[in-house]
């Protein structure tokens, strides 16, 4: 049994894979998803703020800074337990 190929379907299944993988984003190019974490670090409540970006980072080391395959940059800011600061 013989199937008839016509220069049509070959032309549009040729393109749709070329598209498909002009289309598809490169790995290698995409940005870090920047993760935020404030926290206090200075005053009386500290020891529990470093305790937690601590943490955050240990995990973070273990997993190589990766999760869900993409890169991660932890972005730590000080509120000083003012939440006039935090803002």
């Amino acid at each position: 049994m013989r199937t008839k190929i016509s220069r049509r379907k070959i032309l549009a299944t040729t393109g749709a894979a070329a598209i498909a993988q002009v289309a598809r984003p490169a790995v290698a190019q995409q940005k870090p998803v920047k993760i935020g974490l404030m926290t206090v670090k200075t005053g009386g409540l500290a020891a529990g703020g470093v305790h937690l970006e601590e943490g955050i980072s240990c995990f973070l080391k273990d997993k190589n800074f990766t999760l869900a395959g993409r890169k991660i940059e932890l972005v730590v800011a000080d509120t000083a337990g003012v939440p006039a600061t935090a803002k």
